[in-house]
């Protein structure tokens, strides 16, 4: 989905060399910069702070202060001022909508006269940004997101008073498919955003989000059983869980059954979420001329999704290719630069990565 703000509230020309994005998520305020370079970007700067539980919630702030102590630190430290920022997917509302054929000036008036059929808030509360996923002789299907203005005022004074200036906003699932998915592939994945208290689930298509929802399961449920089983510390747990993760079982050694066993209670819980999640789409998720996109892969990105095995038992168990993302994929940059971020802390870095690409200049 388009930024919800860039196309009311255009940055001003010099603002469009800053890339930096940030997002802020459960148990961390992470964010990276890129800077613009003859022959592509580079990584200029990033960091992340962990939050205290409490201080940030199922994507509510619930910790003002705390959140803009983490805020304001990174603003110090790392000279920030202008950022592009993440909303929370709880918040939003993506749909469908099919729309008469209308001069495209017209569509943003069209919707507003329809949105509160499709979303829970009352139109002048609401922001909302749309993409054009077909045109016809007939009319448009259009994609839409809306959130309430409430929580974009909200973000934007925390911001604010963080020594921060938000130059746009957009949900994470859009900012992860503009990593993770190749700029301009038509096809249609799931992006499975595993982090440590929550699970985000995107349905992508032709590199717009159509679908989200967020599961309330993740890596914390996994190192909770492991601690259980082993009457150990959670850090103890959280240890084994990175060493051991899905072990096979050719690569057991003694006492690795235990560990395999604990682990896979969590984790077939999650399998089960996304498998629903994967047949509803194909059976329920129809186009205007009544095909279904077919899912063709699942992309995990999320600091869990580094959990050994996970892709190969979510590819076995749902029968479904699995991989993991490349959140470097669509940086514009020279073949020989390599990234300064190992593979597996890079994926949890997807959603900023995203965020920093708004603006990048492909060839």
């Amino acid at each position: 989905m388009a930024n919800i703000f860039s196309k009311l509230f255009p940055p001003p020309n010099f603002l469009r060399m800053s890339s930096v994005g940030l997002d802020i998520s459960d148990k961390s305020v992470r964010f990276l910069g890129f800077r613009q370079e003859k022959d592509g970007f580079r990584i200029d700067r990033f960091a992340e702070i962990k939050l205290d539980s409490g201080v940030v919630s199922s994507g509510k702030i619930k910790d003002e202060n705390k959140i803009k102590e983490a805020l304001s630190a990174l603003a110090v430290e790392h000279n920030l001022k202008f950022i592009r920022a993440s909303l929370p997917e709880e918040e939003a509302y993506l749909f469908s909508m099919n729309l008469p054929k209308v001069s495209k000036n017209e569509l943003r008036e069209s919707i507003s006269l329809q949105l509160e059929e499709y979303a829970p808030i009352k139109v002048a509360e609401a922001v909302f940004d749309y993409e054009i996923i077909n045109e016809s002789s007939n009319g448009f299907e259009l994609e839409v997101s809306a959130i309430p203005g409430t929580v974009v005022e909200n973000y934007t004074k925390i911001f604010r008073e963080s020594g921060l200036v938000p130059i746009s906003f957009e949900i994470e699932a859009q900012a992860i498919a503009r990593a993770a998915v190749m700029r301009g592939d038509p096809g249609t994945y799931m992006l499975i955003d595993i982090g440590q208290a929550q699970t985000g689930i995107s349905i992508v298509s032709a590199g717009t989000a159509l679908f989200t929802s967020t599961l309330e399961i993740g890596g914390i449920l996994i190192t909770e059983a492991i601690a259980q089983s082993f009457s150990i510390s959670a850090t103890e747990a959280e240890k084994i869980k990175k060493e051991k993760g899905l072990i096979n079982n050719k690569g057991r050694k003694k006492g690795d059954k235990d560990v395999f066993t604990a682990v896979l209670g969590p984790l077939t819980l999650l399998r089960d979420e996304i498998n629903k999640h994967y047949i509803y789409w194909h059976t329920h998720k129809e186009t205007e001329s009544g095909a279904v996109r077919k899912i063709e892969k699942l992309i995990l990105c999320g600091g869990e999704a580094n959990l050994k095995g996970l892709p190969d038992y979510l590819a076995k168990s749902m029968r479904v290719k699995v991989e993991l993302a490349d959140v470097w994929r669509n940086v514009p940059k020279s073949k020989d630069y390599v990234p300064e971020i190992v593979f597996g802390e890079s994926l949890t870095y997807a959603t900023a990565v995203g965020l920093a690409l708004r603006d990048a200049q492909y060839d």
